[in-house]
């Protein structure tokens, strides 16, 4: 009876270690690369909008102060300091295309090459990610015209959800490992 039990209580121990492992896995391969890349995708886009805010009202305030000078000062104003302004949107154009897009199928690929991995319910969200990127991607070389990228409604929001699920599986996840118990 004691071997038995033995053989048993070893038996429970080594499958909760493989369901911890795996939990871990989970984090290290998953879960925690998707979460970091999706969070410097919001950082840089958050600071891209604090950026095009600041730059939108200096520019109306130093075109204010110029019209009330003269339409002379307001046309020098632009032919001095219009490129300065104008190359943010550039720079934010050119990170779009080399930063962003490639974080975003990133995202794609990590998610693709981990899914087994992936909890059956964040599978659900491969296809809204895979359809954000490809969009963008489209859009980017030109093949999809303006107005059906709005008939699509192709806006980030639209992986709300997604993003909301990540954080919330990551913590459960971590939750788990910590306590070394389901």
């Amino acid at each position: 009876g004691g071997v038995m039990l033995g053989a048993w209580l070893s038996g429970r121990r080594e499958t909760k270690q493989r369901r911890l492992a795996f939990v871990e896995r989970q984090l290290r391969d998953f879960y925690s690369p998707l979460l970091g890349i999706r969070s410097e995708i919001r950082m840089r886009s958050e600071l891209r909008v604090r950026v095009n805010n600041a730059a939108d009202t200096e520019w109306r305030r130093l075109c204010e102060e110029n019209r009330q000078i003269g339409v002379e000062a307001l046309q020098k104003l632009t032919e001095e300091r219009g490129k300065e302004f104008t190359e943010i949107i550039e720079y934010d154009n050119q990170q779009l295309k080399e930063e962003l897009i490639p974080a975003y199928r990133k995202m794609v690929n990590l998610f693709r090459d981990n899914m087994w991995l992936a909890e059956p319910e964040t599978k659900e969200y491969f296809g809204a990610l895979l359809e954000f990127v490809e969009l963008w991607e489209r859009w980017l070389a030109r093949t999809l015209p303006p107005e059906v990228i709005q008939a699509l409604e192709h806006v980030e929001e639209s992986l709300s959800p997604f993003y909301d699920h990540l954080q919330n599986k990551h913590a459960k996840l971590r939750e788990k490992l910590e306590r070394g118990h389901f």
